[in-house]
């Protein structure tokens, strides 16, 4: 059988790609086991992390005074028998307007998670002496563990 240039070629180039295709995923394969192990290790968040993000994205929300949004921080099942119009409600009629908030730390055990809070709000209450003054406090929020995520329990 006799090749001309062009077939001799195609040849050539057929046996190098396949050459190169098999080194290719030879070293790709063990780069991505290794690259997966590295971004597994990267990208695991524990449950605090989790807790942390969440705490702050609720109390984020409630000093936006964004009700809808920070009653989603409820369970599911929370949700079902505390109705949002009651929890709207009870949350515009309070006596502090929220400021800022930091999530100081959150400490875990199976699921349950206790967040640490600072919060700095203007008090808004009754007390006409105190009414307008700056204030901070820290408190302590539960979060369980529930249906896939965490959950804000309520008080």
């Amino acid at each position: 059988m006799i090749f001309d240039t062009f077939q001799k070629r195609a040849v050539l180039m057929l046996a190098l790609a396949f050459i190169g295709v098999s080194v290719g995923c030879s070293e790709k394969d063990g780069k991505d086991a290794n690259e997966q192990k590295s971004v597994a290790n990267v990208t695991q968040i524990s449950k605090e992390e989790i807790v942390q993000r969440r705490a702050q994205e609720h109390m984020d929300a409630l000093i936006a005074m964004e009700w809808e949004k920070a009653y989603n921080f409820f369970s599911p099942a929370t949700r079902s028998i505390k109705p949002f119009e009651v929890y709207a409600n009870r949350m515009k009629g309070g006596s502090i307007l929220r400021k800022s908030a930091v999530v100081e730390k959150v400490e875990c055990e199976e699921d349950l998670c206790r967040a640490t809070i600072k919060l700095d709000y203007l008090y808004m209450g009754n007390i006409a002496q105190m009414r307008g003054q700056e204030m901070d406090t820290r408190f302590e929020e539960k979060w369980v563990f529930s249906d896939g995520n965490w959950w804000v329990s309520p008080k």
